[in-house]
């Protein structure tokens, strides 16, 4: 735990100088260290390998700049890959930096909290960036979201990765500690997410189903009382159709086959969805692949 810490500390002190050259940008870094704070209450409770900051898609040129004059590359090469992953997909290739002996640090940066299958209304991401905060990381001033904001991002993130059919075909994308990390947020933040503010928040970005739902599953796992109070506020028919099934868009979902528990078990996801792969969504894996994993 101690050489993890240290190697987290790291990976942030070697990015400070990209951090204060952002200092007066709109973003916001989601998830790592800016989570751990906020839902364990300190660093070092959550293992990442990636620094993610959230900005206006308008900014990702600014941005990209910052990063070149701060010695990161971009892993993406093909031009029309670019343009595959900024359509169909929320975030850029990594931008990476070689931090002996450490090995790399990598930083995403995310232009949008939804996934390029999503047909809902989007979400303003300056206006969601908006009242972001600023808070000290090892020794770097970064600007973060607030907690309720926070649990929108998170929870929106866990729904992408429980759902995506590449996602689940290449990786645990189903893991207890996704659970843990929305569990620890709201119960160590009730005051600023409480089920008023969040639910009018959902109802604002039109994302009710979507927290139901990881609600329902953190609320599997962790036996609280709190909980059910939050879970029954945010039941709707569309919600309790979700559980079950898998697929960011209506024209992919289908059931599961298998309960949750098992799905949270299982060594490898794609054994238990192989089956109802369709040729479609072979290749949309297949061309993921090429895109994400290179």
């Amino acid at each position: 735990m101690q050489l993890q810490h240290i190697i987290m500390g790291t990976r942030y002190k070697r990015a400070k100088s990209f951090f204060e050259d952002i200092q007066n940008k709109t973003y916001a870094h989601i998830k790592g260290e800016a989570l751990s704070i906020q839902a364990y209450g300190c660093t070092g409770h959550r293992i990442f390998s990636d620094l993610d900051i959230l900005l206006p898609r308008k900014e990702l040129a600014d941005f990209e700049r910052i990063l070149k004059d701060n010695e990161f590359y971009t892993t993406l090469q093909s031009r029309q890959d670019k343009i595959i992953m900024l359509s169909s997909s929320h975030q850029t290739a990594p931008w990476v930096k070689n931090i002996e002996p450490w090995g790399q640090l990598n930083i995403d940066l995310n232009f949008d909290i939804f996934w390029g299958e999503y047909t809902g209304k989007r979400i303003d991401i300056a206006e969601f960036l908006s009242d972001a905060m600023e808070i000290e990381i090892y020794g770097c001033r970064i600007k973060t979201l607030p907690p309720i904001k926070a649990m929108v991002q998170l929870i929106l993130h866990h729904y992408k990765d429980m759902n995506s059919i590449f996602l689940l075909a290449t990786r645990k994308s189903i893991r207890y500690n996704m659970f843990k990390d929305v569990y620890h947020l709201l119960k160590n933040n009730l005051d600023t997410i409480a089920l008023d503010k969040l639910y009018a928040m959902s109802t604002r970005y039109e994302i009710i189903p979507y927290v139901y739902y990881i609600l329902y599953y953190t609320a599997f796992l962790f036996k609280d009382e709190f909980l059910r109070e939050y879970i029954e506020a945010f039941k709707t028919p569309g919600g309790e159709e979700l559980l079950n099934c898998y697929g960011l868009n209506k024209s992919e979902r289908r059931e599961w086959r298998v309960d949750f528990q098992t799905r949270l078990e299982s060594s490898s996801l794609y054994e238990l969805i192989k089956d109802d792969l369709t040729t479609d969504d072979l290749e949309k894996i297949a061309i993921n692949k090429r895109v994400f994993l290179g």
